[in-house]
């Protein structure tokens, strides 16, 4: 009788350590998600805020090639205005070309 009730003491002091480890370990697994978690949501805010940077840099750039993109395209209408002869020349050199090139890549 006394063994058995040793056997019971021993099984319930089994029992209660496993599962004082069962809470340790779901403390564990709670604690590494809240870390886990807290890591996630930094690379979240820092993939963010890379993605706003780079569109914000982009915006400048577009803006930059737009603005000099205009200013091109003005210094090019008046450029013809005033050089009406030139820039028939110029185009008509450029339809050469491109015609030469045509006829040279055809033959080959």
């Amino acid at each position: 009788m006394a063994n058995t009730s040793l056997r019971k003491a021993s099984l319930q002091s089994m029992e209660a350590e496993i599962e004082s480890l069962l809470k340790s370990l779901e403390s564990l697994k709670d604690d590494a998600s809240d870390e886990s978690r807290r890591t996630l949501k930094t690379l979240k805010s820092n993939a963010e805020n890379a993605l706003k940077h780079s569109r914000h840099l982009l915006a400048d750039a577009y803006e930059e090639v737009k603005v000099k993109t205009r200013e091109t395209g003005i210094a090019t209408r008046d450029y013809a205005q005033e050089h009406p002869w030139t820039t028939a020349g110029v185009a008509v050199g450029a339809l050469g070309l491109l015609a030469a090139y045509l006829l040279f890549k055809r033959g080959h």
